[in-house]
């Protein structure tokens, strides 16, 4: 039987229409002062841009400019390098792939592996299943581009991604036409599963912990991404109702032990962990959604040297857990400094 959560009242839906146009555009405002605080936008900015042929995408408004971060001790004579695809989170109304431009440059370095940032179309404008349809042809279209597909090893291929991205990248991956070509995925603190409420989630979570970062827009954004009568029980919408077949073998997936979004990383694990040959779910204790990034914890200093810390293990965690399947030799990556580059908690919040 479908899983179809009723609208919320009109009066309510235009609130939330308003709260993530406004939303929207308070970060386009933040990333355009940013540029130009920092001349370059990025504190890691990647090694060139690449533009596919609009032509090969589904819209011509189809965003077609990623982002490629190539390791600086890889020579033209060496082997192809593994490559891992990175969508950044967002509550898939939010956000750029800026935001996860140290994510990228550290695992680049610490797994000797191309990763490519993708951008994608944001609600409340444009709702599901476009990004996906979207994001497939334009993953299809570089993995195919003579001008990538000299530099990387087809057999080692990964998608990452944080919060809304560790949806898309989950969901990716089972898509048909990619199905083998992905072998890996590592979803960040994701939203999993879309048939539980967020009232539900919160109330899951462990008594006596601080407030969840979601509590207040969970619903807004569940609302700006999921078109009226969806069955939320689809596995390209919730990807805990994919087929096990479908699903890559490697996955490194990763809850944060506050975070209402955890119990969907703690229900996959449990559905998929032993069907699946290596299946990693590494719980952050201790932390919050975004936590990675930055969140109102960050004011205090020594907090934000603990939330530091963590991320910088998380971030050596993945790029090892990815050296280790694709046999690539470890390598210490650049650690940013946090006086002079802002640490890894310098961008807004990720959902």
């Amino acid at each position: 039987m479908p899983c179809i959560t009723p609208q919320p009242p009109l009066l309510v839906r235009i609130i939330y229409w308003l709260k993530l146009i406004w939303m929207n555009n308070s970060v386009k405002l933040y990333l355009f002062l940013r540029r130009i605080y920092r001349y370059g936008y990025y504190v890691n900015r990647p090694t060139f841009t690449h533009t596919v042929s609009q032509r090969t995408l589904p819209s011509y408004w189809s965003p077609s400019t990623v982002e490629v971060y190539l390791p600086p001790y890889k020579s033209p004579s060496s082997k192809k390098c593994p490559l891992l695809f990175d969508i950044h989170g967002g509550g898939f109304a939010l956000g750029h792939p800026t935001l996860d431009s140290q994510f990228n440059r550290y695992i680049s370095n610490a797994a000797s592996c191309i990763v490519v940032a993708l951008p994608y179309r944001k609600g409340p404008l444009l709702r599901w299943p476009v990004q996906i349809k979207e994001l497939t042809a334009l993953v299809e279209v570089v993995l195919q581009d003579v001008r990538i597909s000299h530099l990387y090893d087809p057999e080692r291929v990964a998608a990452a991604g944080f919060s809304a991205g560790g949806n898309l990248a989950t969901v990716l991956a089972i898509q048909p036409s990619l199905k083998g070509r992905i072998q890996s995925i590592v979803p960040i603190y994701p939203v999993l599963d879309w048939t539980i409420t967020p009232a539900d989630k919160l109330a899951m979570r462990p008594s006596q912990v601080p407030a969840d970062v979601l509590r207040e827009t969970a619903d807004i954004f569940t609302f700006g991404y999921i078109p009226a009568g969806q069955d939320r029980e689809h596995p390209n919408l919730s990807p805990l109702y994919a087929d096990p077949e479908d699903l890559p073998e490697n996955i490194y997936l990763v809850g944060c032990e506050y975070d209402m979004l955890n119990i969907d990383c703690i229900n996959f694990y449990r559905k998929f962990g032993k069907l699946k040959r290596n299946v990693v779910y590494k719980e952050i204790k201790g932390a919050k959604h975004g936590f990675t990034h930055q969140n109102a914890s960050r004011i205090d200093i020594w907090e934000n040297k603990r939330l530091d810390k963590l991320t910088v293990d998380l971030y050596g965690g993945i790029a090892e857990w990815l050296g280790d399947i694709w046999g690539e030799e470890k390598k210490t990556p650049h650690t940013p400094d946090v006086e002079k580059e802002g640490g890894f908690g310098d961008h807004i919040i990720l959902l």
